[in-house]
């Protein structure tokens, strides 16, 4: 008898960060310490259980728990495991034909299609996607905020402890947050203070570990003040640049030029906006090959999908570095699994949610990487007695 999907659990799961966190570009107000994911608990009739993280639903325009419990009876409940996806010489090449709309238009339900199927049959999510690429994932720390707004009377020295913070706890990669002179500051103390924290941060922690920035688009409109930032931190050797101004050709266009001028070993990104990938002005960048990787949403298109857009970034020999904020711990082993299964890789974002409801209290960082999942599915199970305290008085139980 086909494996039958016979019950789904849901229940918002808190996702605390190490800290507080403080605010970007584009926010009013610190982001804080606290998220929520709505983890979501598929069970077969032979016992299988999968997992996602719901939240995007409820992000979007209009979610609601009453629009995800009608999606996930429509798309799972009842239905056999073996039609959710489509298996060819053992690997998953697309959905299955009567869940395809759904797969492809929220991400989290193609993560949890790929991790049922998975380990229904047996693997993990990087060998039913086509298999196993590498053992030790690089992740990058990605909450070097802007702290220093956050506690003023420290200013630039609560970064760089922020920073420390951080690599005594493990990372060697660390993506700081800039643009403040777009809404944060003044134009010229903003630009100032953006470089100034780039520079400190690279003197303290010397020249071994990656740095990155993100400004969020946060030096839209001022033309004069990105080449100042790009040209003066120059000297720190970024990783890359990220989501500098809004994507359009001609932005881009000038962007190539002064990275080409100032750090030509720089990488220029951009993409997490992007939520049908790839779309609009992404697909101009990326055929005329102004940027140099892109980076969706791990959880917001999903693990099939992200396997399908690889080969096309490849032909363009654009790097794939997902994005993978907001995500929630869950984002952590949904990336863990996908970075496990690509053909090329760069660096998984980590936000630093402390453990929760999952069985990982050992996945932790070692010298700026994880290792990666042997699992089943995503390699990761629910430690039910945390789950018992946390989800379950919350849960909603859907049955077939």
């Amino acid at each position: 008898m086909a494996d039958t999907i016979s019950e789904i659990t849901v229940a918002p799961i808190p996702a605390r960060h190490w800290t507080e966190l403080g605010r970007n570009a584009y926010t009013p107000e610190g982001l804080g310490e606290t998220r929520t994911e709505w983890l979501v608990r598929a069970r077969t009739t032979g016992g299988v259980e999968g997992l996602t993280n719901a939240r995007h639903t409820f992000a979007a325009e209009g979610g609601s728990l009453a629009g995800l419990v009608a999606d996930l009876r429509e798309v799972f409940l009842g239905r056999t495991v073996d039609s959710l996806l489509e298996i060819v010489d053992g690997r998953a090449v697309a959905a299955g034909a009567d869940v395809r709309t759904a797969l492809g238009r929220w991400g989290w339900i193609d993560i949890l299609a790929v991790d049922l199927v998975a380990r229904t049959r047996g693997e993990s999510t990087a060998a039913l996607l086509g298999g196993r690429r590498r053992d030790r994932i690089p992740a990058y720390e990605s909450t070097t905020y802007f702290q220093d707004l956050l506690h003023p009377h420290r200013g630039l020295a609560e970064v760089i402890a922020h920073a420390c913070r951080g690599f005594a706890d493990g990372f060697r990669q660390f993506k700081i947050k800039v643009g403040r002179g777009g809404r944060a500051m003044t134009p010229n103390a903003g630009l100032q203070r953006d470089i100034d924290v780039v520079l400190a941060i690279r003197d303290v922690l010397g020249p071994n570990v990656q740095l990155m920035v993100d400004a969020n688009f946060g030096y839209d409109g001022q033309p004069e003040k990105l080449a100042e930032f790009i040209r003066a931190t120059s000297p720190s050797r970024l990783t890359w640049l990220e989501e500098m101004v809004t994507a359009s050709v001609d932005a881009y266009r000038t962007l190539r030029d002064l990275q080409a001028t100032h750090c030509p070993d720089t990488l220029l990104v951009a993409g997490e906006v992007d939520g049908n990938p790839p779309s609009g002005a992404f697909v101009d960048l990326i055929d005329q090959r102004l940027i140099d990787g892109y980076q969706p949403d791990i959880v917001r298109i999903g693990h099939l999908r992200w396997k399908q857009l690889e080969s096309r970034l490849a032909e363009q020999s654009i790097l794939p570095i997902p994005h993978n904020f907001g995500n929630g711990r869950f984002g952590l082993i949904a990336g863990l699994a996908l970075a496990t299964g690509l053909d090329s890789w760069v660096a998984l974002e980590d936000e630093r949610i402390r453990p929760n409801v999952y069985a990982d209290d050992e996945l932790t960082v070692v010298n700026g990487a994880y290792q990666a999942p042997d699992g089943l599915g995503l390699g990761i199970d629910v430690d039910d007695e945390a789950y018992a305290r946390i989800g379950a008085p919350n849960e909603v139980v859907i049955h077939a």
